[in-house]
């Protein structure tokens, strides 16, 4: 009894001491045991994955293996102990043979992508942010190949800072392990969807193959200058979008929009791989090439149709400028999973907004959760291709959240194109 009144005592004569203390011991023990429960999880993946493993491979076979393109330098250096203490083991365990690339530069990925075949692995893995996976995307497009890419499905593992497409696949609302940890183990299941991949050609080598779409304006670059106002803490993410309303007002881009509007038939989608192997060439002989012992002619007459389906849709093409708070462009299922159609979709929102209204929908899309473009009751196109040709005072803009040099760009939606591993429960509706 006297130890309790003894104590008792104490902390009321040094009471700012014990609340100070007495805090750190409650965050210690929430720390150690949220690390406890990380552990936890990690066990549970790896049990499930240890199941795989235990398959035995039948003569003539071998184990599954898979090319790793880890970018240790993502989230400010942390993705190699992100990966080596979560992801590496799952995939270990399951008994895949596993080969890691680390990246030493920006476009290293894409360099490797070329020389990758499908005698080297069975899949490909993306270990980074957006940025790294954007580079395996646009050079996985860019071979030549179309084997490798029929055949070799694409996991991503999220690395980064913001893994915006890595959200969309494996949802929004996870702590970091279990993002991590769930990409993984849809690597072992190996339970793959199609995914539309959009294309933005700037002309000559300038192509650049996304997921998610493309975003210009003031939000845009509020967010880039983000990182500036680092000595606001927490608060820099609510300050980038109040400096935007003090200066230049109003903050608006102007943009050429040239597109072709989307209908259901000719966004009908079209097995171009299957189609060809289903349907061999049509043979046209003709005297002169018999008469001089020429090689016979192959006429296709499906291009032929298609060529002039595209002027006729050339002849529909309108034209329209645009001056706006923010443009943005992605597609209809991302938008909307139950949109009736699939196409792209191009946003731009108001022309004079308040600055109260811009700061308040910047500060909306902080804790904004999900994947949303652009703003409610933004201006919508419905579209099947569009060329977008900033102003020259835009000088910059994002694919999938990678900044890139304003430029003239064609885009256009490439459906069904890549597999990527998934959650299982999506194994209905992508078979």
């Amino acid at each position: 009894m006297a130890f309790v009144v003894t104590t008792a005592k104490t902390l009321r004569t040094h009471w700012k001491k014990s609340i100070f203390f007495s805090g750190v011991i409650v965050y210690g023990v929430k720390w150690l045991q949220d690390r406890h429960n990380d552990n936890l999880l990690r066990r549970k993946y790896c049990d499930e994955a240890k199941r795989y493993g235990e398959e035995k491979i039948t003569l003539g076979n071998r184990p599954r293996r898979i090319t790793v393109f880890l970018n240790p330098a993502a989230n400010g250096g942390k993705a190699r102990k992100l990966f080596d203490k979560t992801a590496a083991p799952i995939l270990y365990v399951a008994g895949i043979e596993v080969t890691v690339v680390s990246t030493e530069y920006e476009g290293q990925v894409k360099n490797f992508m070329t020389v990758l075949d499908t005698k080297d692995t069975d899949a490909v893995v993306v270990a980074g942010g957006n940025g790294t996976l954007l580079e395996a995307v646009t050079g996985f497009l860019r071979k030549e190949d179309r084997t490798f890419r029929e055949n070799i499905p694409v996991g991503v593992i999220p690395l980064g800072s913001s893994n915006r497409f890595s959200k969309i696949l494996f949802g929004h609302d996870q702590d970091n392990v279990k993002a991590i940890a769930d990409a993984a183990i849809a690597v072992v299941r190996a339970v793959t969807k199609k995914v539309d991949v959009i294309k933005f050609d700037g002309g000559g080598e300038r192509v650049i193959y996304g997921l998610t779409g493309l975003e210009l304006g003031a939000y845009r670059d509020a967010e880039e200058r983000k990182a500036k106002y680092w000595y606001f803490g927490p608060l820099k993410s609510r300050w980038t979008y109040l400096r935007t309303a003090m200066k230049n007002w109003p903050p608006l881009s102007s943009a050429d929009l040239s597109y072709i509007q989307a209908t259901p038939e000719n966004m009908a989608y079209v097995d171009e791989e299957a189609e060809a192997k289903a349907q061999p060439r049509k043979m046209v002989w003709s005297f002169m090439d018999f008469l001089f012992g020429r090689k016979q002619t192959y006429v296709v007459q499906e291009q032929a149709q298609k060529e002039e389906l595209a002027k006729e849709e050339e002849k529909q093409r309108i034209d329209e400028n645009v001056s706006t708070t923010e443009l943005t462009l992605t597609t209809t299922t991302l938008a909307n999973p139950k949109a009736p159609l699939n196409a792209l979709q191009v946003t731009f929102g108001p022309v004079e907004p308040t600055r109260t209204e811009l700061i308040q929908e910047g500060w909306d899309r902080i804790n904004r959760s999900g994947f949303q473009m652009g703003s409610l009751g933004d201006q919508t196109r419905v579209v099947k291709t569009v060329q977008i040709s900033p102003s020259e005072e835009i000088q910059w803009f994002n694919i999938d959240g990678e900044s890139f040099e304003a430029m003239k760009v064609n885009v256009s939606l490439l459906q069904r194109k890549l597999n990527f591993f998934c959650p299982s429960e999506n194994v209905s509706a992508t078979r």
